[in-house]
């Protein structure tokens, strides 16, 4: 049980991992320029006041909000109701700070959030968590708007994307790496 923590298990690294991470580094795969919209949507969150939720330590519903600190979370609550209850296995954003952060959860929101959805098949953690690296890069350029242009400047913003022979987005490669990343950050830390 001690070398697990919030479902990390340390494994060893292997020559492909590192191959694959040095490969990365150094741009020796291939990429595409695209704009966001052609990937992800993004819905509006019905907001919820923290005094009309019940907190407790043993909640099952993350209640996100727009900090910085504990992916957004500020807390799990109880089960409210349909209306407001967000799909997890998505992007939120909290429009203040313009962070994101990948939600698996299905989870409540307060307000100034949204939340992104692909629009493709195949989307799970590892590459929720690879886009959330590419667009909390451009949080600058997020934050220079006004929370009401969010939706356009997102939806115009270009990222490159690892693609396949055929151009299109290589699920596989993200998988790999972010398997890959993920081994070489706990190789250090003392489980």
């Amino acid at each position: 049980i001690f070398n697990l923590i919030n479902g990390f298990s340390k494994e060893p690294m292997t020559e492909e991992d590192k191959t694959m991470i040095n490969d990365f580094s150094a741009g020796k795969h291939t990429v595409k320029k695209i704009k966001v919209r052609e990937l992800f949507d993004i819905k509006n969150n019905l907001s919820l006041d923290k005094s009309s939720l019940n907190f407790t330590p043993t909640s099952e519903y993350p209640y996100f909000t727009r900090t910085v600190f504990n992916n957004g979370i500020a807390g799990y609550v109880d089960y409210l109701d349909d209306e407001h209850l967000i799909k997890g296995n998505s992007i939120a954003v909290g429009l203040l700070q313009m962070q994101f952060f990948y939600m698996s959860h299905d989870f409540y929101t307060g307000q100034f959030t949204k939340t992104i959805f692909a629009k493709f098949d195949g989307f799970n953690e590892q590459i929720g968590l690879f886009f959330c690296v590419l667009f909390n890069k451009q949080s600058p350029k997020y934050s220079s708007v006004l929370v009401r242009d969010f939706d356009n400047t997102f939806y115009e913003s270009e990222i490159e994307i690892p693609v396949d022979s055929e151009g299109k987005l290589d699920l596989d490669y993200i998988k790999k790496l972010m398997s890959a990343l993920k081994k070489n950050a706990l190789q250090d830390l003392d489980l």
